[in-house]
């Protein structure tokens, strides 16, 4: 029986999580009447899971709703999602310190794992109400989330980083260890909210007095995992005063995401993103496969804590 349902978006994620798989099945199952997705079945740990996502190409949440849906027509007993990616990542240095390569999780102390921002309606003082409520994770997923945080929390100096263990799978591969394991030659730079990409320039030549002023990490090159909000929409978000104005209103939102929307409310699940840029104009692609590893480890981990 397959319980688990590991949902991506790009082709990155979906290596990703494939490489974390403890044994891929090769066998193949014939999928229902109506449903069009491919399914890569495989176990992790005691739990058989089905990795599934959109076509090439299509993103968003109009992408993994019309995904989604069908992978109960071929495996009724799928109860348990992971929505498995990248997102851009919403700094509010030093209070809640998200660099590039850390994992947020959409399941916040209170108020809500993921807000649909870009749905709801214009008010009479030319703001925007956000209308629509979604479904929360299960509980069985947010009871785990709290082992996994336990256990990771009390990590000491010396210890494994138990995420980077997962990560070692990818060292048997050397193409796959370059692009995956090892953190991106590109630095991980924190600019100034009011100073805008130049077309033409290049990030890593700017001025360090554009730069936000950020201490070396105590934990080294362990990955850091965040427990927040997701604000998830349609919209590809590049504006730094757009993105702190939107996590301000809503819960300090740590992470935006282009698909968690999408399948909230047809299938409850947890909400897993590796920080691969900051929502503005510096974006770029260089982190995005580790990103995507970092939150497929998490994922991994996560499924060995469940029972």
């Amino acid at each position: 029986d397959f319980t688990v349902g590991l949902v991506y978006v790009k082709p990155l994620e979906m290596r990703a999580l494939t490489m974390m798989l403890d044994e891929r099945y090769r066998s193949e199952i014939p999928t229902a009447h109506g449903d069009d997705n491919e399914y890569i079945l495989g176990r992790i740990g005691d739990h058989n899971v089905v990795v599934v996502g959109p076509p090439r190409g299509e993103q968003g949440t109009v992408a993994t709703a019309q995904t989604v849906p069908n992978i109960r027509l071929t495996f009724p007993n799928v109860t348990i999602g992971l929505l498995v990616g990248i997102g851009g990542g919403i700094p509010h240095y030093p209070e809640h310190d998200v660099r590039l390569g850390d994992v947020v999780v959409g399941a916040p102390e209170s108020g809500p794992a993921v807000v649909q921002y870009d749905f709801g309606k214009r008010t009479a003082d030319e703001g925007f109400e956000v209308t629509r409520t979604l479904a929360k994770p299960p509980r069985l997923l947010l009871s785990v989330v709290n082992k996994v945080e336990d256990k990771y929390g009390y990590l000491r100096t010396g210890d494994e980083d138990v995420l980077k263990v997962h990560l070692s799978r990818f060292l048997e591969y050397p193409n796959l260890k370059k692009q995956f394991y090892d953190r991106p030659q590109v630095p991980d730079r924190l600019f100034l909210a009011p100073f805008t990409h130049q077309p033409g320039t290049v990030c890593a030549e700017h001025e360090s007095d554009m730069e936000v002023a950020r201490k070396t990490r105590e934990t080294g090159d362990h990955i850091v995992v965040h427990y927040s909000t997701i604000l998830s929409g349609d919209t590809l978000m590049k504006s730094p005063g757009a993105r702190d104005a939107l996590s301000r209103k809503h819960n300090n939102a740590l992470c935006f995401d282009m698909e968690a929307a999408g399948l909230m409310d047809v299938f409850p699940c947890l909400v897993i993103c590796g920080i691969s840029d900051y929502a503005d104009s510096h974006k770029n692609d260089a982190w995005q496969k580790f990103a995507a590893a970092a939150a497929a480890a998490y994922a991994r981990e996560i499924l060995l804590n469940m029972a």
